[in-house]
């Protein structure tokens, strides 16, 4: 690295504060997997649980190398959309985004091999469906249903069950199936709505998603009955998690459809997004100061080496 403000470039081209949901969706899991155990679940509400979480936290480096991949494969589409890809900016370099997904990967899938090697599997497993996502020849992120479906996958199954088994449960058992069901159908819908705001730049640079070859009303139909389908199968399941989360984000989801403004639109995925960290922060309040370090580091880091304000990415100049 030739400076230190490359080095954090190398970490935020990461995206680490999408590492948050990752740890999130993996505190869920390892709740699931704790609710028939009362003694273990009443001790997971405490910081006594930092151990956990260091496994989550290493897991989550494997999505950070993803998110870097990602970037590189899709810079010239993020030219043309919204938001501060910092690639596709050109604030970054094609060689720090290598690196720092090369250094992530080997460290995801490294560490645990000395301490936790099922944690190394789970990394082996996010890497894999990153490369499928993000790559040619299979590109999902650039494929109807593809992309949704993999992101459900990802957050709703990998990262989830990497929790199930960090509290000792096993992805072969049924129970798992049924518990994370309802958090990829939440994610599904979620997906979707997030390549909402793309949808211009999206069909401008030839990438075929969802929102693009269904048009956004039909995708957006099929996010909200993948949200609902999401809070009932937590009804029937028994997970209030997920009940709360579809619940409270739903009256949302139907004032964009009365109302599509660029606000509702991004407050769909968001809100659930909202509600789910917040009952995690209950529920597994450990996540809570790491959480908070990182968003205020990117921040800084927006702030000072670029100049805007994060989240919302204006010029610092413009700021009030």
């Amino acid at each position: 690295m030739k400076s230190p403000g490359a080095l954090f470039d190398a970490v935020f081209v990461a995206r680490p504060v999408l590492w948050i949901p990752v740890w999130g969706f993996s505190a869920l899991g390892y709740w699931r997997a704790l609710c028939a155990d009362t003694v273990r679940l009443n001790a997971a509400w405490g910081f006594d649980r930092a151990g956990e979480f260091g496994w989550m936290f290493v897991f989550s480096l494997s999505f950070g190398a993803v998110c870097a991949v990602n970037q590189i494969a899709d810079r010239n589409v993020d030219k043309i959309n919204t938001g501060f890809p910092l690639l596709a900016k050109g604030r970054v370099g094609k060689r720090a985004a290598i690196v720092s997904a090369l250094v992530l990967a080997g460290a995801s899938i490294g560490i645990p091999l000395a301490g936790h090697p099922v944690v190394a599997l789970f990394s082996a497993a996010s890497l894999l469906a990153g490369a499928v996502y993000s790559l040619p020849p299979a590109y999902f992120t650039g494929r109807p249903f593809a992309d949704f479906l993999s992101n459900a996958v990802g957050y709703g199954g990998i990262a989830f069950g990497a929790g199930w088994v960090l509290a000792g449960g096993s992805v072969v058992d049924p129970a798992f199936v049924r518990a994370s069901l309802p958090y990829m159908l939440l994610m599904a819908g979620g997906s979707i709505c997030s390549t909402l705001p793309d949808y211009e730049g999206d069909k401008a640079g030839g990438k075929r998603t969802t929102v693009v070859v269904l048009g956004p009303s039909a995708a957006y139909a099929l996010a909200l009955a993948l949200l609902l389908a999401g809070t009932a199968a937590g009804a029937a399941t028994g997970d209030w998690v997920a009940v709360a989360a579809g619940a409270g984000a739903l009256p949302v989801w139907v004032l964009y459809a009365m109302r599509r403004t660029r606000a509702l639109m991004e407050a769909t995925y968001k809100v659930t997004g909202a509600f789910l960290m917040l009952i995690v922060a209950v529920l597994y309040p450990v996540i809570v100061p790491f959480s908070l370090c990182v968003l205020a580091a990117t921040w800084l880091y927006f702030r000072l080496r670029h100049g805007v304000v994060y989240p919302s990415l204006v010029p610092a100049a413009h700021e009030g």
